[in-house]
């Protein structure tokens, strides 16, 4: 399938809802969700939320100031123009094309099914010294209307900085409805999704890299997890053998990419 750069005002046109007849607090509704946040972040994040009947920002962190040129309350109010400003200009048409591939999959698929596809998407974003650095997009919840359309989502970008290495435009698309999961990539110059061979990392392997991404070392995730720092280091080997990485910053690059968490 190929995916074709979308102007900010496509990208509204396509993503506008009509108003419900009950106003939602959106941000009462995700609030839950955002709680949980801290379980899963791979890196320092913010989050944003907007209302797809207005097509403006209602919500955002109030920690977003540390992470991009702009405060929560200067997040609020501003529509996707100002979204697609603090993106890469080389990314930033791929990212709203991507959004919005995104939520035609989610609604394509009754809400049981719909709730278990993830969407990862990666690329530039202004930081908070107006510099590009890379992030992951993640859309970790959204709000369905009573026509199954999607009338708001949790926006949470992730800072990425911290790996320290190139990571190539990508999106991925990830179903956990089946044991078989498939991994899709996205390749800016050829616009086509194509399925990554990954390989299976255990449930251990999953909890080191969650420390590893946090910063911890191997003496720190052996205190965490109750184990030898031998058999830290073990399970270190192990992933770089399965994932082809000579150092540590390659196999967090490899594993952001392909959102192996």
């Amino acid at each position: 399938m190929e995916i074709k750069p979308v102007l900010p005002e496509e990208f509204t046109n396509k993503m506008l809802r009509d108003a419900d007849m009950v106003k939602v607090d959106y941000e009462a509704y995700f609030k839950p969700y955002i709680q949980q946040a801290v379980t899963f972040a791979v890196g320092p994040y913010f989050w944003f939320i907007p209302d797809q009947a207005t097509m403006t920002i209602v919500a955002a962190s109030e920690n977003a100031r540390q992470l991009s040129p702009y405060t929560a309350a200067e997040w609020v109010g501003q529509d996707a123009g100002f979204w697609a400003n603090n993106i890469h200009p080389d990314d930033r048409y791929y990212v709203l094309s991507a959004s919005l591939l995104s939520a035609e999959i989610n609604e394509s698929y009754e809400r049981e099914r719909s709730d278990k596809i993830r969407i990862n998407i990666y690329c530039r974003m202004l930081d908070a010294e107006s510099k590009h650095r890379w992030v992951l997009i993640q859309f970790p919840n959204r709000y369905f209307n009573d026509e199954n359309r999607i009338a708001s989502t949790w926006i949470m970008i992730t800072d990425l900085g911290h790996l320290k290495s190139n990571i190539t435009h990508m999106m991925t698309m990830i179903d956990t409805s089946n044991n078989e999961n498939q991994y899709f990539s996205v390749s800016v110059p050829t616009k086509e999704r194509n399925p990554l061979p990954l390989p299976h990392i255990t449930k251990r392997e999953q909890e080191i890299l969650q420390l590893m991404a946090r910063g911890l070392n191997s003496p720190e995730i052996a205190k965490v997890l109750f184990i030898s720092q031998h058999t830290v280091e073990q399970h270190k080997r192990n992933l770089r053998d399965k994932t082809d990485s000579r150092t540590s910053a390659e196999l967090m690059a490899f594993v952001c990419r392909n959102n192996l968490f």
